[in-house]
């Protein structure tokens, strides 16, 4: 079998990343850039949002400041591959969200949206089904229930259960609304840029990458791809407990 290790490219990490490219070895795994069968995550979340577009299936070790999605620690990584050979595992499937702007699609693990791109407050139009409402503030995320656990958690201080079949309609620092956060089922939705009077910008980002700037009254197309994310879990993962621990409450 063939892997691939995706870490950040960070001294902290290459004594860990060496350890594992010599299990691998020892237990007849070969380490490489391609033609790979699974995807060895090393890090927190922001790697396993890479790990996951690689289309294969990750296994998520957990040797960042913040891994809530990763159940492999680094001390038991030899006997997560040992299981891996006999087939020992649960293979979880996540949610993707498809982005559509000017023909093009990125595809986003946590979250999509449009948020401010200057100093000021814009304002978000959000259609789905027959719903047609505005919300103005430093913009709008969509966000999967995994998703819910970073930076929507950070916006709403709630959290959607990871294998619940919803999606997230994020208002980010919004005036004048105590509401945070809308939750219906994974339908698709637009986000436009609405005109205040005056040209601006805004920008379109996912998994908090800044993909495009659009301008008034230009928007985006969100929905639920069809092709999901593969976890594979060796170790039970208590997401709950982790976002507790996590934030000391």
């Amino acid at each position: 079998m063939r892997v691939k290790i995706v870490s950040k490219p960070t001294s902290q990490l290459n004594n860990i990343i060496e350890k594992i490219k010599n299990i691998s070895t020892k237990l007849g795994f070969e380490v490489v850039d391609k033609d790979f069968d699974y995807v060895i995550a090393v890090g927190g979340d922001g790697t396993l949002l890479r790990a996951v577009k690689q289309n294969k299936p990750v296994i998520a070790v957990k040797a960042g400041r913040r891994g809530l999605l990763m159940d492999v620690p680094v001390d038991k990584f030899e006997e997560a591959l040992l299981r891996l050979k006999k087939g020992d595992y649960e293979e979880e499937e996540y949610m993707l969200l498809e982005m559509i702007y000017n023909d093009k699609v990125e595809l986003g693990f946590n979250e999509v949206g449009i948020l401010y791109d200057r100093p000021e407050a814009i304002k978000v139009g959000i259609s789905f089904d027959t719903e047609r409402v505005s919300v103005e503030g430093d913009g709008v995320l969509v966000s999967t229930p995994q998703g819910s656990s970073g930076w929507g958690m950070s916006a709403t201080n709630s959290l959607l259960y990871k294998d619940l079949s919803a999606i997230e309609i994020i208002f980010v620092n919004p005036i004048f609304y105590y509401l945070r956060s809308v939750v219906i089922p994974p339908k698709p939705l637009t986000l436009r840029l609405e005109d205040k009077g005056y040209p601006q910008t805004a920008r379109a980002v996912v998994d908090g990458e800044v993909v495009t700037l659009i301008k008034t009254n230009q928007e985006i197309t969100v929905r639920v791809s069809q092709r999901k994310a593969k976890i594979l879990r060796f170790f039970k993962l208590d997401l709950i407990g982790e976002v507790l621990h996590a934030y000391h409450i």
